[in-house]
């Protein structure tokens, strides 16, 4: 195995199951239910490798991730409406989840990280296309630093904006 695999699955592993932990608790709560934490854990988890399997299928691009922030918009505000708790909580929570969702795509951040480690100028267009970023993006796109940056802060962006803003709509809807 590739050691850029082997330490992007690490930083998978650390946010999945890192994040998960810090957010079962505050889902338990704003459930009203403090102890179904460990629930509410190996759902979290369980998402995590939904997610992780959408960007391994896009090759590393989040299309299929941000594809499933519509998803994720009617899961949550259907699993969210039940919490006995203030719309205020329940997106905060939205906003939460859809960025624990986002982690795996952000994690793919490490890879310009990598690349300058190994001694590749992750500003440079020439080792852009090299890298196999196409030659046809303009200078800050078509480097190394600037296609992740843009890729993953993107779609983590877009991402979060289409999970909560369905979340707040169907639960203020219903």
């Amino acid at each position: 195995m590739d050691p850029a695999v082997g330490i992007l699955l690490a930083v998978n592993l650390v946010a999945g199951i890192g994040g998960a932990i810090l957010l079962a608790g505050m889902l338990g709560r704003v459930h009203g239910a403090p102890g179904r934490r460990s629930r509410c854990f190996a759902i979290l988890i369980a998402v995590y490798f939904v997610e992780g399997v959408a960007l391994a299928m896009g090759m590393g691009i989040p299309v299929f991730s941000v594809g499933l922030a519509v998803v994720w918009g009617v899961v949550f505000a259907r699993w969210l409406r039940r919490a006995a708790a203030p719309v205020r909580a329940i997106l905060k929570a939205a906003v939460c989840l859809s960025l624990y969702t986002s982690l795996p795509a952000l994690s793919f951040l490490v890879v310009p990280l990598l690349m300058w480690f190994a001694g590749w100028p992750i500003l440079s267009a020439e080792a852009g296309q090299r890298f196999g970023i196409p030659g046809f993006l303009p200078w800050p796109v078509g480097t190394i630093l600037g296609f992740y940056a843009v890729t993953c802060l993107g779609g983590a962006l877009l991402k979060t904006t289409i999970t909560t803003g369905e979340v707040g709509l169907l639960i203020r809807r219903g």
